[in-house]
């Protein structure tokens, strides 16, 4: 079976019965739990289900008629969206800083254009310590904790407490949803209450979110628009919603 074969089916099972757990999909599909939490991202990134505590759950947004898209398409899409918003972040970055890196893609796409920089980067992102780890321009301090297969990096309490006896000039962040009226918000709990201690130990926070997750309700509110200095989100952003997003924000950069 294939992935969109695959995708097609847990959404109609999560039509018929709301929810089901991770386990039970993976057993049933006879794939690992890893590649069950790959399919239930790209629903999650188009605002059909959410996770919480293992069980995928339907959203109000997936109870219609959706369109599986295929991964070839969505990437030739979204990620153009977040490279150009990790390269516009990326120039927010001044030699010499302390950095905050959340863990995701779109604030992993800003450390490739970093340059020569001199940097200190504090992050709970696998990802990102791999990428950054061997750069010799690059200070890497790793926050510790709890491993989670949902962020690709490091949450708990450890890390919460860790991160709050640090201070940086600046902070980057992602979400999954967001907007105006209800700010950011994240789908699981453990990564939304770290994200909030990397939000309270930069000088300057950066929310960098494409356009498509724009009304994307999820678990756990992270926290208003107006907490972070400025968010940098693509120029597709809708236009006829572009003044309640200003009205909502310190500033706005549309990449």
């Amino acid at each position: 079976m294939n992935p969109i074969e695959r995708r097609t089916l847990i959404l109609q099972r999560l039509q018929r019965d709301g929810k089901v757990g991770l386990g039970e999909l993976a057993q049933e599909f006879e794939v690992s739990s890893m590649t069950i939490r790959r399919d239930l991202r790209q629903l999650m990134d188009q605002g059909i289900a959410t996770i919480s505590v293992g069980t995928a759950y339907l959203t109000d947004q997936g109870t219609g008629s959706i369109a599986i898209v295929p991964t070839e398409e969505q990437d030739h899409g979204v990620p153009a969206r977040k490279r150009a918003i990790g390269q516009r972040a990326a120039q927010l970055v001044n030699d010499g800083d302390t950095i905050i890196i959340d863990c995701g893609s779109t604030t992993y796409e800003l450390l490739k254009y970093i340059g020569s920089k001199r940097l200190t980067i504090i992050t709970n992102s696998i990802p990102v310590a791999s990428l950054v780890g061997s750069n010799p321009n690059v200070k890497l301090i790793y926050a510790p904790g709890e491993y989670s297969e949902d962020s690709h990096g490091l949450i708990g309490p450890l890390t919460v407490d860790f991160l709050h006896t640090l201070r940086a000039d600046k902070a980057f962040l992602g979400a999954h949803g967001f907007d105006a009226v209800g700010g950011a918000n994240e789908p699981v709990l453990g990564d939304g209450t770290v994200k909030r201690a990397m939000l309270g130990s930069a000088t300057r926070s950066y929310l960098l979110v494409d356009s498509s997750k724009y009304g994307n309700v999820h678990f756990m509110a992270l926290s208003k628009l107006s907490d972070f200095s400025c968010v940098v989100t693509d120029d597709d952003f809708p236009a006829d919603k572009r003044e309640e997003l200003e009205a909502a924000c310190n500033e706005v950069i549309y990449a």
